[in-house]
């Protein structure tokens, strides 16, 4: 029994030890490359047409970055510690345009975590502005790097090469970072007719004017007639209208002015006769005077005796003693 129980722990141990190595080279979370490219670019067709195509360049120059940071534990672009632009690290992979660039870290990294990691204006600017064509992502540890880039010659190609150099990139020259510069948009103000038109300027998109006006680019499209995203330098675009004035019906309150009561003088009465109720016997006798009825009863009878003497006195029994 306890030679098993030993067989089981080495075991536990050794399969432990073989685990751990492993993990250490593996990203920490669920996110791949393939996820971040496609979250780009679903975010992408909702402004234009054409998605993000992956090239080598971008993809050998992320990875570099990303392993980079994750090697000093950066806490921000490597363009803000001193290092190259993202531009510049990336023409020493074979890709001579602008590049922009993403970053994330995370131990527990999932796409809906990163997604909301870069859903401000700055970070979609892969998926919104228009001159970025090409796409290259960069995994190391819990570092995750996007890098989007602008053909040199303004046109998207699915066979772009780039330069032909070659090599890693140069992390002893500090420079400034204008990978993620974007020309500010002066917004302007109505005219005299109330209407707000803007004079597109150099590097601006339709979507930068709408973000710096605070309406929705789609609004711009409607009220300029715009069948594409596309616009030029020099456009003039109305933004918005004047508003139609709304006529509100406002209640004016009334004043009311107290009105006298008149009062009524009383007048007197003249007095009425009283009306005496005389009191009406009720049939079952409840309203009779009580009487003694024997008492009553013998003094009829006496009554009714004296009656008959006097009767027969004066008829019988004085004639009879006149006679005699």
């Amino acid at each position: 029994m306890r030679r098993i129980f030993l067989i089981t722990l080495i075991s536990l141990i050794a399969i432990t030890l073989l685990i751990v190595p492993f993990e250490k080279v593996q990203a920490s979370g669920s996110v791949t490359g393939a996820d971040m490219i496609s979250l780009m670019n679903s975010w992408r067709a909702g402004y234009w047409s054409n998605s993000l195509i992956e090239i080598q360049a971008l993809d050998s120059c992320a990875q570099a970055t990303a392993e980079e940071m994750a090697r000093i534990g950066a806490g921000d672009h490597l363009a803000n510690l001193g290092y190259p632009s993202a531009s510049s690290r990336c023409a020493t992979y074979g890709f001579s345009g602008n590049v922009t660039e993403n970053w994330a870290k995370g131990p527990n990294m999932d796409i809906n975590l990163l997604a909301s990691y870069w859903s401000d204006y700055w970070h979609m600017l892969p998926a919104t502005d228009q001159q970025y064509c090409y796409i290259g992502v960069g995994i190391s540890g819990d570092y995750y790097i996007l890098q989007a880039g602008a053909g040199g010659d303004g046109q998207c190609s699915a066979s772009y090469v780039g330069s032909s150099s070659s090599g890693s990139a140069d992390i002893t020259a500090p420079t400034e970072d204008t990978s993620n510069y974007v020309p500010p948009v002066i917004t302007s103000t109505p005219d005299l007719d109330g209407n707000i038109y803007h004079v597109v300027q150099n590097g601006q998109t339709l979507y930068t004017i709408a973000t710096y006006y605070g309406v929705g680019y789609d609004t711009i499209k409607q009220l300029n007639n715009m069948t594409s995203n596309e616009i030029f330098v020099g456009d003039k675009l109305l933004i918005s209208k004047k508003p139609t004035p709304t006529i509100t019906l406002t209640r004016t309150a009334t004043v009311m002015i107290p009105t006298r009561t008149p009062t009524q003088t009383p007048i007197p009465t003249t007095p009425r006769p009283t009306r005496t109720i005389t009191p009406t016997p009720n049939p079952d006798g409840s309203g009779a005077v009580k009487v003694d009825r024997p008492t009553f009863g013998f003094g009829l009878l006496v009554m009714s005796a004296a009656g008959l003497f006097v009767v027969l006195f004066f008829l019988f029994l004085k004639p009879m003693f006149k006679k005699k």
